[in-house]
């Protein structure tokens, strides 16, 4: 699983193998709960995309989320998020600031859910099961990897 920690100012990635479903996932000792819409949803929030350079490598990745969600206006605040498609999309680059068009429109949905902490920040994971290893492999090296076993424990 992708987790992306948003932050005032930066972002973090958390790479996690073999977390399916939780309720709250323990980053780094802050507790972060599942938000009421992600359990009603199930993990269904919109669709996100993810954004390559080429066929191997993902640099990015674009939200498409239901427009009614209350984080779309927070996140869209951030300096380090784009809005494309007229605003209803919102665009995070990992690194660099260019992407392939034309390889970026998976329309993805898996494990996609929202995580509060007691803070207010927010925490998003993203499913990976329909990436290659060689994707996987990329992106992970922009990842801090985690222990399932310590994400978690509360």
């Amino acid at each position: 699983m992708l987790i992306i920690h948003f932050l005032r100012n930066i972002f973090k990635l958390y790479y996690v193998a073999d977390v399916e479903n939780s309720e709250q996932l323990n980053i780094k000792g802050v507790l972060f709960r599942k938000e009421s819409n992600s359990k009603d949803n199930e993990g269904f929030l919109g669709f996100f995309d993810w954004l390559r350079l080429d066929e191997n490598t993902i640099v990015g990745i674009r939200l498409c989320y239901f427009e009614h969600q209350a984080y779309n206006v927070l996140l869209t605040s951030y300096p380090y998020i784009r809005l494309t498609f007229d605003g209803k999309c919102m665009e995070l680059l990992f690194e660099g600031d260019v992407y392939n068009p034309d390889i970026s429109g998976d329309q993805d949905f898996a494990n996609n859910y929202v995580f509060k902490s007691e803070s207010e920040d927010y925490l998003f994971t993203f499913g990976l099961d329909h990436l290659t290893r060689d994707e996987l492999n990329g992106l992970k090296k922009q990842c801090e990897v985690l222990d399932a076993i310590d994400v978690i424990r509360s």
